[in-house]
């Protein structure tokens, strides 16, 4: 049995060539070309979550119980700290690899780590705790592994980080002495490559994992200052007892219906099911006040609808002086009708929720998806037709350019625009198959618990916003979500609000 496996993804090939001994075994995933080492997998258009649970996934299936499990990118430096291991006396293997692995049978933490420049280093130690730690060349003991991974996917489309930010939390709550940072082996990014989605709005899975706990194991949490790097009262031990949590552990202390719960093992995780059939027929799901859209009506028939073959348009128009404008886009089915008063039920922004937006025209716009929805439903029944794709889009979106690759999207995920997403997802058009912008659509039915159960757990949470819920509820039903370029501007009194990124 050897006691190691790397896995690293790399762009093109493997990058460590005084990584190989007899006592690891090398997986390679690379996502820009194929690599021409054996066995190396290729996985394009992954995120950096999906290719390092890939590989994990590989490693497991070897079934060769390895002791550690290591990730490691492909632009990572790591080296041996000469003057800090003669200060500490302490013999070097002259390889850094060999020398990590030295300290993981040594200590045998949970999870060992090497030195990272914005990490937290106790001057002159040998070891140290943290708190939150780099991912970029990570061990995790097998016996950790079926609670702290796969990593969470689920914050794909916002930001990368975000799902070692979990782990960070995780590791926190359950091993706390066991996570051990190894002072003497150092790292730094080759060329400061930065994730492709990075934002940084650390109370969001700080918040998320939060919620998932259900005793007073979250007072472990940094939740005041989620991005600390300062470790909790205790110091580095020694592996003593096993690290795997047993169920009665988990049922105390985790709610199980969470969808980070739900998302622990790798049978979660599933190959993208790519839509095979003929040019899929498609409904348009359009709702919302129609002012704007006699400026925009050319740019969603000439980008949008001209483009995308076999369709149909749903309209759901409120009544007003503007409503007669969505003729201009000749809807198979259309609705044009007053807003009714909608029941805000408890919800009391700052008492029992906190709300970017007000409750009563926020509730409308999810009303009007609703019932867009339930059009396209009752069209469907009639017809005895069933529509592969839906896409949802806003009367006063003025499109900069043709959406021509929508046949090429992989609808086992919701595509959204990768712009002005926020704290969450852009909520102004989004593309997928119909099974999953049924739930999209029916946002309204699940506004009320989300935003008091966020609010529940943490009084001073991030205030939710249209974009976050967007984000939210699709993430509570598991269901995928991939930014993806689509251009477009918005009308805005008589004037076009330009929202187009600069890279256009």
């Amino acid at each position: 049995m050897k006691p190691f496996v790397y896995m690293i993804q790399s762009e093109s090939d493997m990058p460590y060539c005084d990584l190989p001994d007899e006592h690891n075994d090398i997986i390679l995933l690379t996502w820009k070309k194929p690599s021409d080492r054996k066995g190396a997998i290729y996985y394009p258009q992954s995120t950096w979550n999906e290719g390092r649970n890939r590989l994990l996934k590989e490693a497991v299936s070897r079934n060769a119980e390895y002791l550690y499990y290591i990730f490691l990118d492909g632009d990572c430096l790591v080296k041996e700290d000469g003057e800090l291991a003669r200060a500490l006396n302490i013999k070097l293997c002259g390889n850094p690899f060999r020398t990590f692995e030295k300290y993981l049978l040594e200590w045998e933490p949970a999870v060992g780590y090497s030195r990272y420049s914005w990490q937290y280093e106790k001057p002159g130690a040998e070891v140290n705790l943290g708190y939150n730690f780099d991912a970029l060349f990570n061990a995790f003991h097998r016996e950790a592994i079926s609670f702290l991974l796969p990593y969470y996917t689920g914050y794909d489309c916002e930001s990368w980080l975000y799902s070692q930010h979990i782990i960070n939390h995780l590791t926190a709550l359950l091993y706390n002495s066991h996570r051990i940072q190894f002072n003497v082996i150092t790292t730094r990014n080759a060329n400061r490559k930065s994730y492709a989605h990075r934002k940084k709005y650390w109370t969001l899975p700080a918040t998320f994992l939060m919620n998932a706990v259900t005793s007073d194991l979250k007072l472990r949490m940094k939740i005041q200052d989620a991005n600390s790097i300062l470790p909790l009262p205790g110091n580095p031990e020694k592996k003593k007892g096993s690290y795997r949590i047993p169920e009665t552990f988990l049922r105390n202390h985790f709610n199980s219906n969470h969808p980070l719960i739900r998302y622990r093992g790798l049978e979660q995780e599933k190959p993208p099911a790519v839509y095979r059939g003929e040019q899929p027929r498609t409904a348009v799901c359009i709702s919302g006040r129609c002012i704007g859209l006699d400026q925009t009506h050319q740019t969603i028939r000439e980008c949008l609808l001209d483009q995308i073959g076999d369709h149909d348009v749903f309209m759901f128009v409120p009544r007003d002086s503007n409503s007669h404008l969505a003729a201009l886009l000749n809807p198979t089915v259309i609705r044009i009708e007053d807003d009714p008063p909608l029941n805000e039920g408890p919800l009391i922004n700052g008492v029992n929720c906190r709300l970017k937006t007000g409750v009563q025209p926020y509730l409308q716009q999810l009303y009007g998806l609703k019932q867009c929805n339930r059009m396209r439903i009752e069209h469907e029944k009639r017809k005895g037709i069933h529509y592969d794709r839906i896409i949802r889009c806003r009367p006063d979106l003025m499109f900069v350019k043709p959406l021509d690759n929508l046949s090429l999207l992989d609808l086992s995920y919701v595509h959204v625009p990768d712009f002005h997403a926020y704290d969450g997802i852009n909520d102004r058009f989004a593309v997928g198959c119909t099974e999953h912008m049924n739930i999209y659509m029916n946002k309204l039915d699940e506004f009320h618990d989300y935003v008091t159960d966020w609010f529940k757990y943490r009084g001073d949470a991030l205030a939710v916003s249209a974009e976050m819920f967007t984000s939210g509820q699709l993430r509570n039903h598991g269901i995928p979500v991939r930014p993806y370029p689509f251009r477009f501007n918005r009308a805005r009194d008589n004037k076009i609000k330009n929202d187009v990124p600069g890279d256009q």
